[in-house]
């Protein structure tokens, strides 16, 4: 920066003042979005009435990790973190723990992950003081408090001993990819230590001050981790609707004709945000049909000449094979409907 600075005609005198500013700059990487979180909380005055509050970032976060340690998208030194925190009170526990085992399922259905384990994670008494929080009354509370919401909720889960945070129980995620790796995908933390350690209050119905729990929810991990699973879950093979490359149109050849028909079917589905590319070279058809399986889901939407003066398309699905000729407009409804629905 300094050399930018000399070499860019300015002042000696504005260089040594905009040198003196680059020593007083200070950068600080993220580790994580909680204390960012505590902060917005203790901006102002909380009430009763304001809790639960529900924070939630998409945001970056830094980890150095050591080069030996560094694994494609499994484990990188920037990452990605949908992330929240809940701050409610120890009546309003049980309803926020719950939602967010709940919003876990839904997302498993989304994305068709059928075999996945809840492990709720608990303190161990000889580690109070030093690898866990020394406040024995609430390890035992919350704990108790996270396995009834367990119980009720009638969720199949293993309870594992000397697995928790420092700071409160929780509950990480276990799922199995297509091919039998096993992977932490997400996470649901109680703490009821940091918030007192930030002076985190909230005025009470009696007027007293009290220290909110606080529930730390990831339900999808990092971003970069979780595109890593499903790539290997999936083996490559996305439903239409999660592809990166969803739908290729191909023309038999490049008749000039036919590519005029082509260019408003792509344009409709661009229009209507599918990710839609477009093949009306000469390269030979079989050729045209096998570069649009190697990639995406619905192999090919095929224009010929039969096709064009009957107002059709003839659908080819990827790993499917053809699906015969059908109304163009009933074509581009199928597809937005089977976005929308996220079918499998």
């Amino acid at each position: 920066q300094r050399e930018v600075i000399k070499e860019s005609g300015i002042a000696q005198d504005e260089v040594i003042a905009a040198e003196r500013d680059l020593e007083a700059d200070r950068y600080y990487l993220k580790a994580m979005n909680c204390p960012h979180h505590h902060r917005i909380f203790a901006a102002e005055p909380r009430s009763y009435r304001d809790l639960p509050l529900r924070l939630a970032e998409y945001g970056t976060c830094y980890r150095y990790e050591q080069s030996g340690e560094l694994f494609g998208l499994m484990r990188v030194r920037s990452l990605n973190m949908n992330d929240a925190h809940i701050y409610c009170t120890e009546e309003q526990f049980a309803d926020e723990f719950r939602a967010v085992n709940d919003m876990y399922l839904k997302y498993f259905k989304i994305f068709g992950l059928e075999k996945y384990q809840m492990r709720f994670s608990t303190h161990a008494a000889e580690g109070l003081g030093k690898k866990y929080v020394n406040e024995p009354e609430l390890w035992k509370k919350t704990e108790d408090m996270v396995r009834k919401v367990l119980i009720e909720s009638g969720i199949n889960y293993v309870e594992v001993a000397n697995e928790a945070a420092f700071y409160g129980p929780k509950i990480d995620v276990q799922v199995w990819s297509a091919i039998g790796r096993e992977f932490t995908i997400a996470t649901n933390q109680v703490d009821f230590a940091v918030p007192a350690k930030f002076g985190l209050t909230y005025r009470d119905k009696d007027n007293s001050n009290k220290t909110p729990l606080c529930i730390h929810r990831a339900p999808l991990g990092t971003h970069e981790r979780f595109i890593g699973f499903l790539i290997e879950h999936y083996a490559g093979n996305f439903p239409l609707w999660l592809a990166p490359d969803q739908v290729r149109v191909i023309t038999l050849n490049d008749d000039e004709a036919l590519i005029n028909y082509a260019k408003p079917i792509v344009a409709e589905l661009r229009a209507n945000m599918v990710r839609v590319d477009a093949d009306f070279s000469a390269t030979p058809f079989k050729a045209k049909i096998s570069n649009a399986e190697s990639g995406e889901k619905l192999g090919g939407a095929r224009i010929g000449g039969r096709d064009m003066e009957a107002g059709a398309v003839s659908v080819r699905l990827h790993h499917g094979g053809p699906q015969g000729a059908k109304p163009k407009a009933e074509v581009v409804a199928d597809i937005l409907a089977s976005i929308k629905e996220r079918r499998a």
